[in-house]
């Protein structure tokens, strides 16, 4: 096999099929009161996660990155041999903290193919396209629970924000039957755009594409600009102004896009946060544990707590 096609291989293979990523802590280490939940989405695929701070008035969904990561976040120490992107722990439950401080319920949850939850038809991921799915499972079972509140707020992650774009798309009644009334989106970025920022030649890039869309059923960039102009909710799309794994013009373009086509075609609310003071683009990830303000004031205008809205 030429060198090119065993390095694009193995470059399709380190996004299509998740390393495990075990849980070193719960909620219960924050202090934080949870239970353990699961529920089962359109394609049957059972998603497992936390439901924490039960009776708040409203409630956060939060939709990880995905491929090294899982609901509680990422570790460093259980990355591949010779693979270790970042070098410091990302732990989502301190995100969680502060959503749970301001009175919301939150849903921490596994998409498919990743952490607890079970595996896909496929058993690998798409960049988004079919974990979409796994949102729009997500919120259905936030909005048939008795005492998750009755509007919702979604915070989606990199791959989280791509499903959530997804999501939208093929089922945009469910979201605003459900109440979702916000959508904080963290650096949206497409497989095929960070292969290119990182430098990949031409030739292992196709050869990347050709093991990709034979395994996943799709492009490592699939058309994802019409499903984010149906996004129907005001929307806060944040990224890091430093991040040199990014395609600035993607970023560019999807805000450009972002709702253009919801609601008859009025657009919705949006905002661009250029983040600052980030070293890599994994400390985008943590950036709301440390400085949640984008965050808790998006969700403070459209789905706010009595007291704090």
């Amino acid at each position: 096999m030429p060198t090119a096609d065993v390095a694009g291989r193995a470059l399709a293979e380190s996004v299509l099929v998740p390393p495990p990523q075990p849980f070193p802590k719960t909620p219960a280490d924050h202090g934080i009161a949870y239970r353990d939940v699961e529920f089962m989405t359109s394609d049957d695929v059972t998603l497992r996660g936390w439901l924490l701070n039960e009776g708040g008035e409203a409630t956060a969904v939060m939709t990880h990155f995905g491929y090294r990561a899982n609901r509680y976040g990422y570790q460093p120490d259980q990355q591949p041999e010779g693979s270790r992107p970042y070098e410091h722990e990302i732990d989502f439950i301190v995100v969680a903290r502060r959503l749970v401080d301001a009175g919301y319920t939150v849903l921490m949850y596994d998409l498919r193919n990743h952490g607890e939850s079970d595996a896909s038809a496929l058993g690998v991921g798409t960049g988004g396209v079919d974990e979409g799915k796994d949102v729009i499972a997500a919120v259905e079972f936030v909005a048939s629970q008795e005492q998750t509140g009755d509007h919702i707020g979604l915070l989606s992650y990199c791959m989280g924000a791509n499903a959530t774009f997804f999501g939208m798309a093929e089922r945009p009644e469910v979201f605003l039957d459900a109440g979702v009334q916000a959508l904080v989106a963290m650096q949206p970025l497409r497989n095929g755009d960070f292969f290119r920022a990182l430098g990949v030649d031409d030739d292992v890039y196709d050869a990347a594409d050709e093991h990709f869309r034979s395994q996943a059923g799709c492009s490592l960039n699939p058309e994802i600009l019409p499903q984010i102009g149906q996004v129907p909710v005001p929307t806060r799309l944040v990224q890091a102004s430093t991040d040199p794994w990014t395609d600035f013009r993607f970023i560019e373009d999807a805000f450009e896009a972002l709702g253009r086509d919801a609601n008859g075609g009025e657009g919705i609310e949006k905002h661009l946060a250029w983040i600052d003071g980030t070293d890599h683009r994994f400390d985008g990830y943590n950036y709301f544990g440390d400085r949640p303000e984008l965050m808790l004031d998006w969700f403070g205008r459209f789905v706010p707590v009595a007291g704090r809205g």
